[in-house]
């Protein structure tokens, strides 16, 4: 086993010294003028490209006293961090220190006078010290309006009793929960804060505002969440559903008509729009899944989806459009956001009214809720390792990496943000995630990434620096600080190239009535190679886009994409439609004309690639046939150069600068700007000419960054990071159980925080070179003067020294 040694990371300590990375900001936030969606990215209005990447802080964390908030704002600036969102701060009250709730000594919202239509008086103030403090560092602001309110009898409601936490899809259909909506978002927006002297509608500190976290009027509204106190709500969303098939079909025959294939019907006997009885579609956390060639009658069956995602998709937009309509008439002029954690795509096109999109993202996800500090997970999987061509196997579409599930809500044409994503250190190595998902978000363009969650404290000295008491706060694991700066470095600079190509995955209006278990096959591959967005076709079926490639979503058969410059085609059903009316015999056969059939059922031309049956190649939830097809088509096209795309297992980005090789455990960057190798060393990591390494950790993650503006052939000095597993000491896993076809692990939690130092050689071609050693904060913990080896200095690491930063200095 490898050295570990004890770690302390508190979460108010500054950084210093060449792990100071404020230089990064450009103080104070708002300078530049307010933020503007123009042309799929952000921008200040004096021209200046945005982005953004930080953390959220949630709940009692939006309160902080006066002391708290000037150590934080002053640790997340020395960070690198330019965005923080002020997440769930309407939360309800709770006693529990470092709980997902407000602390009831000054919580933004009131709750303790009887209803939620106030302001605490001095948690505003809190509120509003915190956010100045931010901004006077350079720190932008996210603003959402409704995450965990509760709502209580005194806000007279339409029915007895409150509405508990985090009902908020109810709040989509409820008018009276909309109108309560609606008072907080102006209350909030236009309070003028007295330490800055401005509102936040009026504030260019402010980057977004986001309307609904994590919810739809699709996933789940017919759940029977709260037991009897949300029926009514319940009930009104199947009211509306029957009233929706009334207006559709008029009478229940017709829709009894409608809903029969092959002589089955799948209205039930008991059921009838005009008594309300139509049932809806059970949800979940994500939209729920349907085979367009599944069971007629069951209980998510085609017909009783493919209206239901209708009646959704009306819903959503109804709401967000309304509200969206509202915000600006009471003056916020910054981009306004629908909501975050979608991944299906009617989901998706039911948030397109927003100026931006955000996905919430997660791997290693605990299941919920948590018992003390012990995580029930599937797995936990080792990132590194993890193929997203073949972890959808045999499990599902929504069990994929950060970056396939990320990918799914990105929509051409408007920018986006991670608004919520982590690797939860339940896997002790878990730093290939953090870096992994920045320089893709790179190689894609995005514009902003927000991790989940800082801390969960109104205070600054509440929570340990040396234990992990609850996975969700991020404050003090290593594998996410101590490569803080640099990932703030890379994505803020652009140290990772944008991919040379684009290619758009396009929905038609009868894809959205539908969605095939193994949906997000696109994702799993083609972000990884060039920059990938989703394009929803409003009018008609023809594509008219300018992509280097135009794939199609290919749930249901009917995508045109002749116009396109190449054209990717496969159909998951044999019908134009959900309802089965419609066979489309001849579009794959005219697609695939001038083609030649490189293999059973695959043809492939100058124009397009054509798969007769994409079942048989990736029905199982096995993507690497696919992925190996579309690289010979790609490279035939000359759309990917040769030695990048799928080469022996390896994805490599068609920019050259990223190779993931997860059936080797290894994911490298290489730019003339930054370094990085994770996973299982090989016999010597090059990071640059001038610096190498020679590990005997197991896995290890490196990062070198130059110190100051040049390039790393240039550079004198670098921040240098290398650390292997870490955690907590004592952790352990045992069988958990099984639910939902799934074997569970829980983990446990306990022992102190350690992390694995690097044990090996460190090469660096100079005349002579020192090595600092430093602690999370940039103190020096050791000076090491290297061994003269020919036209090399060399470092000897034997890991005793409790570090994992380095500076290194060529002289």
């Amino acid at each position: 086993m490898n050295v570990r040694q004890k770690f302390r990371i508190h979460k108010a300590e500054s950084n210093k010294g060449v792990l100071d990375f404020s230089h990064l900001l450009d103080a104070p936030a708002g300078k530049h003028g307010f933020v503007e969606s123009r042309n799929g990215h952000f921008y200040f209005e004096d021209g200046t490209r945005a982005r953004f990447i930080g953390f959220n802080v949630a709940a009692r964390s939006n309160t902080p006293d006066h002391v708290t908030a000037d150590k934080m704002a002053e640790r997340f600036a020395s960070m690198g961090v330019n965005i923080i969102r002020l997440h769930a701060a309407d939360g309800p009250i709770g006693d529990e220190p470092g709980s997902w709730s407000s602390c009831r000594e000054a919580p933004l919202i009131d709750y303790e006078s009887g209803s939620s239509r106030k302001f605490h008086k001095e948690g505003l103030d809190r509120f509003d010290y915190f956010a100045a403090k931010l901004k006077e560092k350079g720190i932008y602001l996210h603003i959402d309006l409704i995450v965990s309110r509760e709502f209580m009898e005194a806000d007279k409601l339409d029915y007895p009793g409150g509405a508990p936490s985090c009902i908020k899809r109810h709040a989509m259909y409820n008018e009276r929960l909309i109108e309560l909506q609606k008072e907080y978002a102006k209350a909030l927006l236009h309070h003028v804060n007295p330490y800055t002297g401005l509102a936040l509608i009026d504030d260019p500190a402010v980057v977004t505002v986001q309307i609904n976290n994590e919810d739809s009027a699709i996933k789940w509204p017919m759940e029977a969440d709260a037991g009897e106190q949300m029926k009514p709500y319940r009930d009104e969303v199947q009211k509306r559903f029957n009233e929706y098939l009334l207006m559709k079909y008029y009478t229940r025959e017709r829709l009894k008509e409608a809903w029969t294939y092959e002589g089955v019907c799948a209205l039930g006997e008991e059921e009838d729009p005009v008594q309300g009885t139509v049932r809806g579609v059970q949800g979940g956390f994500y939209q729920p899944e349907n085979d367009p060639n599944g069971p007629w009658d069951g209980e998510c069956g085609p017909a009783r989806y493919a209206d239901f995602m209708e009646f959704g998709i009306s819903m959503n937009r109804k709401f967000y459009q309304m509200m969206k309509d509202y915000l600006h008439s009471i003056g916020v002029k910054v981009p306004i956001v629908t909501s975050n954690l979608i991944a299906g795509a009617a989901d998706v096109y039911g948030h397109t009214d927003g100026d931006l999109m955000e996905n919430n993202s997660y791997f290693n996800h605990p299941l919920l809720p948590v018992e003390g500090n012990t995580y029930l997970t599937v797995g936990p999987s080792e990132y590194v390792s993890t193929n997203p061509l073949t972890m959808q196997k045999g499990v599902g579409s929504m069990s994929t990496t950060l970056l396939s599930l990320g990918s799914v809500a990105i929509v051409g044409g408007k920018p986006f943000m991670l608004s919520e994503w982590n690797e939860y250190g339940l896997h002790p190595f878990h730093s290939t995630a953090f870096v992994h998902t920045i320089a893709y978000a790179c190689l894609n363009d995005w514009d902003g990434l927000i991790l989940y969650n800082h801390h969960t404290s109104e205070n600054w000295d509440d929570q340990p620096a040396d234990e992990v008491l609850n996975v969700f706060d991020v404050y003090n694991d290593p594998a996410v600080i101590c490569q803080w700066g640099f990932l703030a470095s890379v994505f803020l600079k652009g140290l990772v190239s944008t991919a040379k190509n684009l290619i758009d995955v396009v929905y038609t209006q009868n894809d959205l009535r539908t969605l095939p278990k193994f949906h997000s096959m696109p994702s799993t591959f083609f972000p990884y190679i060039s920059a990938t967005r989703n394009v929803f076709l409003d009018g008609g079926d023809a594509y008219q886009g300018h992509a280097d490639i135009a794939v199609n979503a290919g749930f249901l058969n009917g995508a045109d994409l002749r116009d396109a410059k190449h054209g990717v085609y496969y159909a998951w059903s044999e019908y134009r439609d959900a309802q089965r009316r419609f066979k489309e015999e001849n579009r794959l056969t005219r697609a695939a004309k001038g083609t030649r059939e490189i293999q059973a059922g695959v043809h492939l031309g100058e124009q397009a690639v054509v798969f007769d049956d994409i079942a048989s190649i990736a029905g199982d939830g096995d993507y690497r046939a696919f992925a190996k097809l579309m690289d010979q088509a790609m490279k035939e096209w000359g759309v990917l150069p040769e030695g990048t795309g799928y080469v022996d297992g390896k994805l490599i980005s068609d920019t050259g600068e990223m190779v993931f090789d997860p059936e080797h455990s290894r994911y490298t960057i290489h730019t003339p700007h930054c370094a990085y190798f994770s996973g299982a060393p090989e016999e010597t990591i090059l990071l640059s000419d001038k610096v190498s390494i020679q590990s005997r950790n197991e896995r290890i993650s490196i990062s070198l960054l130059p110190v100051g503006e040049g390039g790393l052939k240039e550079a004198k000095e670098y921040v240098l990071t290398a650390m292997g597993v870490s955690g907590m000491d004592e952790a352990a896993c045992s069988a958990g159980p099984e639910m939902m076809g799934m074997t569970f692990t829980a983990v446990e939690f306990k022992g102190k925080l350690y992390a694995e130092t690097l044990e090996g050689v460190l090469c660096v071609k100079a005349k002579e070179a020192v090595l600092e050693i430093l602690n999370p904060v940039g103190d020096v913990l050791a000076e090491l003067n290297g061994e003269q080896a020919g036209e090399q200095v060399r470092f000897a690491l034997n890991g005793e020294v409790p570090g994992v930063q380095y500076h290194l200095i060529i002289k």
